[in-house]
């Protein structure tokens, strides 16, 4: 893959609302943590969360869209808005310009409250509108009402690697030259109880006492998951068409794997070989070797079982190089953003791309014995950053990797 060019970069997070922001913290090793509304229910006694607490939807969309869809979609939406701002693009082609986006738990929240209403007032407690409120294509769909867009909309929910398949597919008709032009990245909202619920029931949680420690990527001592929420959102266009157009070029989505685990509903491969295998199909794709990679974005889901087969992928596939590879995980900042983990940790790659410094490892302090590769704990890693490899790994054995370079 040449042609598809990064043009515009939106976000909306828990450690910040554009991507400067973002930016800053992630090199700056900030930790946005809390505890969640409901913490101390049904034992979770330390349900840490990493919510977006300063959002004013009114700021990016008027009060029908607002009160007709869930948060997932306004944050959706305001990254979008600012991804075609930072693109420059004022004259989308609505029929050359596609709208992919990707989301694993969609309005699940707005389904919770709307049993709520059931069992408290009836059908009266029901919105006419919870259908558009939950399912999982309508922050495509408010992106393609807010342009007038008329090309292809797709909706990908593919578990924690919905991003990465939604940015792929994006690159790919890119590149087939089916458009131009892509809005595409993903969102998701972290204020489930239920799904919370769902987490400590299967172990995932954090029970770390001390919020700092909530999340530890490829630590020794990491107990899990910290959830966390919000959207990124890319513009994806033609190369030749935005340079010739005087666009600023972020850099270039290059080469994308994606593949079946298939190993456990939940677990990967223990030895994390068909991980191995999207990252290798991804280089593949780009037509590059391991080497050429400067930097690697992990999954790093500060899980025993996610850490471990992921580590070993990793150790084996990078084996032998003059310098162990710099390996960072976003997690341990803005904790599991679900469908959108993968668009977030590209945006620490692009980070520290910009600054040819690897951000750190936030809240990693003893890296586990098992790993080979260099995880950057404690401050940046100063280094070349040219050539970026992204993972996004799910459940149900979602595997998918990306390669991302400077222009």
């Amino acid at each position: 893959m040449e042609n598809v060019a990064i043009t515009g970069m939106g976000v909306i997070s828990s450690i910040g609302s554009n991507f400067d922001e973002v930016n800053r913290n992630f090199h700056a090793g900030h930790v946005a943590v809390q505890a969640a509304p409901w913490a101390g229910d049904e034992g979770l006694d330390y349900a840490w969360v990493s919510l977006i607490n300063d959002f004013e939807p009114e700021q990016w969309m008027d009060q029908r869209v607002i009160t007709g869809s869930d948060p997932f979609t306004w944050y959706a939406v305001a990254a979008a808005v600012q991804a075609v701002e930072d693109s420059g693009l004022t004259d989308l082609d609505p029929r050359r310009t596609a709208v992919i986006m990707g989301s694993a738990l969609g309005g699940c929240q707005s389904v919770a409250d709307a049993q709520h209403g059931l069992d408290t007032e009836g059908p009266d407690g029901v919105s006419r509108k919870l259908q558009l409120q939950a399912w999982n294509n309508m922050g495509a769909a408010h992106i393609a009402l807010r342009w007038d867009l008329h090309g292809p909309m797709l909706t990908l929910s593919t578990a924690c690697a919905s991003a990465h398949d939604a940015i792929g597919t994006a690159a790919r008709m890119i590149e087939a030259g089916i458009v131009d032009v892509a809005i595409t990245g993903a969102s998701d909202s972290g204020r489930s109880k239920l799904q919370i619920f769902s987490m400590g029931k299967y172990g995932m949680f954090s029970q770390q006492p001390d919020p700092y420690k909530a999340c530890m990527p490829f630590d020794v001592n990491r107990t899990g998951v910290m959830p966390g929420e919000g959207a990124g959102v890319l513009v994806l266009e033609r190369a030749d068409r935005a340079r010739a157009r005087g666009a600023t070029i972020h850099g270039r989505v290059r080469g994308y794997g994606s593949l079946a685990d298939a190993y456990h509903p939940s677990s990967p491969e223990p030895n994390g070989k068909w991980e191995q295998v999207a990252m290798e199909d991804a280089l593949a794709d780009a037509g590059m070797e391991a080497d050429a990679v400067d930097a690697l974005f992990a999954h790093g889901t500060a899980t025993t079982v996610g850490d471990i087969a992921e580590a070993k992928a990793i150790n084996r596939l990078f084996a032998g190089r003059g310098d162990p590879l710099p390996v960072a995980s976003v997690k341990g900042h803005l904790g599991h953003t679900a469908g959108g983990a993968g668009v977030f940790s590209l945006f620490g790659g692009m980070a520290s791309m910009k600054a040819n410094a690897v951000i750190p490892n936030a809240g990693t302090k003893d890296v586990d014995p098992i790993v080979e590769f260099h995880a950057v704990i404690n401050e940046p890693h100063e280094t070349k950053v040219e050539t970026i490899q992204v993972n996004a790994f799910g459940f149900g054995g979602q595997n998918a990797s990306m390669i991302v370079t400077q222009d």
